[in-house]
């Protein structure tokens, strides 16, 4: 089995933390680096440390970068057009995504990847962090599907907690393409929950994510504190 790993990326620090994540990871991979022209703003000076200077320089034998032209974001949603992309270049049996402002613990995909043997889809919860403030929670009111423990009036699954079948990520990426708004994570749970059947789940929080600031008065409300 072959995971493909999609990431869009403006080149943060942080991609340097989820790319070493994933060489922790004991499973056959390839991962995608997805980059248009957007970049961060010290993008060349933090790669100058390691003497990186320009997306190819980050590739090794499972890690690769697809290079669009131009800016491909389209309305408000930054990264979806890029995963719409990804999907499409992907040859995996099955597709996660992991931006760049995530990480994985080291048992990831050692915990995730049974649930698939007798599903089409599967995901985990997720640990949250401040842009300054730190470790925050766990995520155990938003992006819990269908749970009733969700705190939200709506159910999605956040992009960066879901593993899936590849036919899949092909029929939906259409819908990465189009959105125009934050909701393509929403708009591909819905899509799943209708083609894919039941999800795997585990309650195992094995994603950590770093939130934007503005939304860190959220997740500091809901999340839950234990580790």
């Amino acid at each position: 089995m072959i995971i493909s790993i999609i990431t869009p990326t403006t080149g943060k620090k942080s991609l340097y933390r989820l790319i070493n994540s994933i060489r922790n990871q004991k499973v056959s991979y390839e991962h995608i680096l997805l980059w248009d022209d957007k970049r961060e703003d010290d993008f060349y000076r933090l790669n100058k440390e390691i003497d990186a200077k320009s997306p190819y320089d980050m590739e090794d034998n499972n890690t690769y970068s697809l290079v669009l032209k131009g800016n491909c974001v389209l309305g408000q949603a930054s990264g979806s057009a890029l995963r719409a992309v990804g999907l499409m270049a992907a040859k995996g049996d099955y597709v996660a995504f992991a931006d760049d402002d995530v990480w994985y613990d080291d048992d990831h995909f050692r915990n995730i990847l049974p649930l698939l043997d007798s599903k089409e889809w599967a995901y985990c919860r997720r640990k949250i962090y401040g842009q300054n403030k730190g470790y925050i929670g766990i995520d155990n009111f938003e992006s819990v599907g269908n749970s009733l423990d969700r705190k939200v009036p709506y159910e999605m699954v956040d992009n960066n907690c879901m593993i899936f079948n590849r036919r899949f990520g092909v029929s939906g990426a259409c819908l990465y393409r189009e959105t125009r708004e934050y909701n393509d994570d929403r708009l591909f749970y819905s899509f799943l929950k209708q083609y894919a059947g039941e999800p795997g789940v585990t309650l195992k929080p094995t994603v950590n994510q770093i939130c934007p600031e503005r939304l860190e008065p959220m997740f500091m409300k809901y999340c839950s504190a234990e580790r």
